[in-house]
């Protein structure tokens, strides 16, 4: 188990005894580490994916900064650790008091946090990605789709080879939401595309990831969206290496998913400097749900239920960094045309694949 300890000042007075005398020394404040309020549980994709694991660290490290609240975490490696990792810390022994939070990260969290939550009915939960009916617990879900439609718009104003990719971390209905709004968004704008999709089933294989965008770029796609936790960087890789080489489409392009991950497309992504491959990113808002949730304890209005980001409330959007890439104007007025058209109603996204 890691600590992420944010220190408190406790005034310490020293007491001396000096040529028979007592003498009494002010030392002013001491820092010790503060009890943890919060306790997360990763996803098996672990810190370091540059998306989703890290946009929800991002989100706690941000309302510890505000109001203070440490918080432990571990990251798992497989499934079936999650319940263990759940129940200890509900159990919270060794610990004079229970935490005020606990969150799961991920939609396959959710059988373990639902055992956990029943077993605890007085613990505060929450779980990003899926909904767990429990009073106790409250869900953070995100409209990916619309997201996912205006990177795919995007993408459909860019393509020169009117042949784009998605590679999702696996089949199931919460990536594919992402692949059919890209697909849609795309489509929207340009009705002459082709549309690939794969998927790496696995959340860590950056080897995966690249292996697929390699296959698909040397088919002739030329832009790929893609939704695979940390194995989603290989697409940033294989458009790097391949970009301009004679057989491939040129330009090639990668979307970024869940944080703003245009500057991995950079020579450099630790100096990141223009030019990149990266066209833009779908930003999942991560960071604000675990952000807000925890505000929601300390302010004492946890409620349990469901708290949907969207568009219209600023938890989904997508990725403009003109110091690494000027879109043409004409694209983001398009763009921000449809992304209104979805706030207002006027258009449905899809959120299944068809």
């Amino acid at each position: 188990m890691s600590s992420n300890n944010k220190n408190i000042a406790i005034v310490v007075i020293v007491i001396l005894v000096i040529a028979g005398g007592v003498g009494i020394v002010f030392l002013g404040p001491m820092l010790f580490p503060s009890t943890p309020r919060v306790a997360i549980v990763f996803a098996t994709g672990g810190l370091g994916d540059k998306s989703f694991n890290d946009g929800c660290h991002a989100g706690a490290l941000q309302a510890q900064a505000e109001f203070g609240w440490n918080f432990d975490y571990v990251q798992p490696t497989q499934i079936s650790e999650y319940q263990g990792f759940l129940e200890d810390f509900a159990a919270h022994e060794g610990r004079d008091d229970a935490y005020d939070l606990i969150i799961s990260i991920g939609y396959d969290q959710a059988e373990a946090l639902n055992t956990t939550a029943l077993a605890y009915p007085n613990q505060y939960f929450a779980i990003v990605d899926m909904v767990v009916f429990l009073p106790n617990v409250t869900s953070l879900v995100f409209s990916a789709a619309e997201g996912s439609a205006l990177v795919g718009a995007i993408a459909g104003l860019t393509t020169v080879s009117n042949e784009i990719g998605f590679i999702g971390g696996a089949d199931i209905p919460l990536i594919n939401e992402f692949a059919a709004g890209y697909w849609w968004g795309a489509n929207y704008t340009n009705d002459d595309i082709d549309f690939s999709i794969a998927y790496t089933n696995d959340w860590v294989d950056t080897t995966a990831g690249q292996g697929l965008a390699d296959v698909m770029y040397a088919d002739g796609v030329d832009i790929i969206f893609g939704a695979a936790g940390r194995s989603g960087l290989g697409v940033f890789t294989s458009a790097k290496n391949h970009n301009g080489e004679s057989g491939y489409p040129n330009p090639l392009w990668a979307i970024g998913v869940d944080s703003p991950q245009m500057y991995l497309g950079c020579a450099d992504p630790e100096n990141p400097v223009s030019p990149t491959i990266g066209l833009t990113s779908m930003l999942k808002r991560v960071d604000v749900a675990i952000y807000e949730t925890i505000k929601q304890v300390i302010e004492e209005t946890f409620d349990g239920g469901i708290d949907v980001y969207t568009l219209a409330n600023g938890g989904i959007g997508y990725e403009v960094n003109v110091d690494l890439l000027a879109l043409p104007s004409a694209v983001i007025t398009a763009v921000e045309a449809l992304k209104q058209l979805i706030i207002d109603g006027d258009v449905t996204v899809p959120t299944t694949l068809s």
